[in-house]
């Protein structure tokens, strides 16, 4: 069975299947283009896990015995080393700090998945693998698509049990991945942490494309001390209500008026990364907002999607670029719009290259070889998109698009709250290459209205 096909399987059989039109209004959010432009072909939209709690017994085949007390401690992480262009490798210091080397396998048919290490902070839960098998591992996909793509829709998802209780992973599933043959595949699977995680627990971690563990693949049972991660981490959970109203005008000129009811559940700031949590009992829960810090920068939330609610509350977490240790407050502002964006251009020796909107990107640097083009894009001011849209200008003033296949990826500089985007054309010959001589990328318009009224601050010290 396909992953997809597991996917499908899973929502007919909890009952939570992807609200119609999702995938069209992820597409749109996370790419604001004119309608008269055809964009490059880009990366799917984050595949969303729907759990629901199970109860279930915390056995593992032959490896029932209580397992060894995992520490968060110093230890070297392979992945790395099979994979140096990791969108992870500057957190590379920071997840080797806080780690366990755990070296744990199971075998399922002719495969064997194998735990190699675990990295657990406030914020996220990182899984280290490696799964091998006796025949050719078969890729999501198709063999146009760029091999990195594929192999992490074909990686293993983890779905987890904390002291028995199942961890809520529903949102984007966040999986990178590499094949350093056709046996061998290891990754990444980073987990957003929606609740605090005691210091000490019990973990249960399995993959079968499902959250149901009696289709699980593989299981690992361990226990875990993360206690040595608390001197730098700055979380609070002040669980706070709040209410967003305002009038909303869509594109036909209606007026439809907005309420939602928000809870901000927790704020973390931690070694692996910052989060603030929300919940709601809404079917499209408020993601439209902008996050601003007690010295009056604006911190860029990364667009991985949400989960919506049906009977329950629903809840997601959003990561945000530019806090630390030492920010005293993040401020939660509502917004509406931007609707509508436009492009930027400029000659390959013109950055950096931006405009004077208020809020928007900046193109720092650009890197073009024969194979895929690397762009680094800087945020200011107010914005609600982190995803830089980028395209390579011919001197016709055409896309590079219309001459060969295009892949375009995103990732992030957690570090230095950067926006990385990757154009890849596999097939482009030096010519087509040779006659690029510009570039371009579409900047929100100033549209965006804050709703500084209803604006929530968090206090975090």
């Amino acid at each position: 069975m396909t992953f997809d096909e597991k996917l499908k399987a899973r929502a007919q059989r909890e009952g939570s299947p992807t609200p119609e039109g999702f995938d069209e209004r992820m597409d749109a959010l996370l790419h604001n283009l004119p309608e008269q432009v055809t964009p490059i072909k880009k990366r799917r939209a984050p595949r969303t896990a729907v759990c629901i709690g199970i109860a279930a017994a915390l056995v593992v085949g032959a490896a029932a015995a209580a397992p060894t007390v995992l520490e968060m401690a110093r230890n070297a992480i392979g992945y790395f080393t099979q994979n140096s262009g990791s969108e992870y490798a500057e957190y590379q210091g920071k997840y080797e700090k806080y780690n366990a080397a755990v070296g744990m396998s199971d075998t399922n048919g002719d495969q064997t998945l194998t735990i190699d290490n675990l990295a657990v902070d406030d914020s996220y839960m990182l899984v280290f693998y490696t799964l091998k098998s006796k025949t050719p591992i078969a890729l999501v996909g198709t063999a146009d698509e760029p091999q990195s793509w594929r192999a992490s829709w074909t990686a293993p998802t983890f779905f987890a049990q904390v002291n028995g209780k199942q961890l809520d992973t529903t949102g984007a599933i966040e999986n990178e991945a590499t094949m350093p043959d056709e046996y061998t595949l290891t990754g990444v699977h980073r987990i957003v942490l929606k609740e605090a995680l005691p210091d000490q627990f019990d973990l249960l971690l399995y993959d079968g494309g499902s959250s149901d563990i009696n289709d699980a693949n593989f299981q690992f049972a361990m226990s875990v001390d993360k206690s040595a991660v608390a001197v730098e981490t700055l979380t609070v959970e002040p669980k706070l209500d709040f209410t967003v109203e305002y009038d909303d005008t869509d594109a036909d000129g209606h007026t439809n008026p907005i309420r939602c009811t928000p809870r901000i559940e927790r704020v973390s700031i931690s070694p692996f990364g910052s989060t603030i949590t929300l919940s709601e009992q809404a079917e499209a829960p408020m993601t439209n907002f902008v996050l601003r810090d007690d010295k009056g920068n604006y911190l860029p939330v990364i667009s991985n999607g949400s989960v919506g609610g049906g009977i329950g509350r629903a809840t997601n977490s959003f990561e945000f670029l530019g806090a630390n240790l030492d920010t005293q407050s993040v401020t939660l502002i509502p917004c509406i719009g931007p609707y509508r964006s436009h492009e930027v251009k400029g000659a390959l020796d013109s950055l950096p290259l931006t405009d004077s909107s208020a809020g928007g990107y900046t193109l720092e640097s650009l890197d073009i070889d024969e194979h895929r083009a690397v762009a680094t894009f800087s945020f200011h001011g107010p914005i609600t998109k982190s995803n830089a849209q980028l395209s390579l200008l011919l001197a016709d003033g055409t896309t590079l698009d219309r001459l060969t296949d295009c892949f375009i990826d995103y990732t992030y500089d957690r570090e230095n709250g950067l926006c990385i985007t990757t154009i890849e054309y596999p097939d482009a010959t030096p010519e087509q290459i040779a006659q690029i001589t510009g570039v371009s990328f579409w900047q929100p318009d100033d549209d965006l209205t804050l709703l500084e009224d209803q604006a929530v601050t968090i206090d975090l010290q």
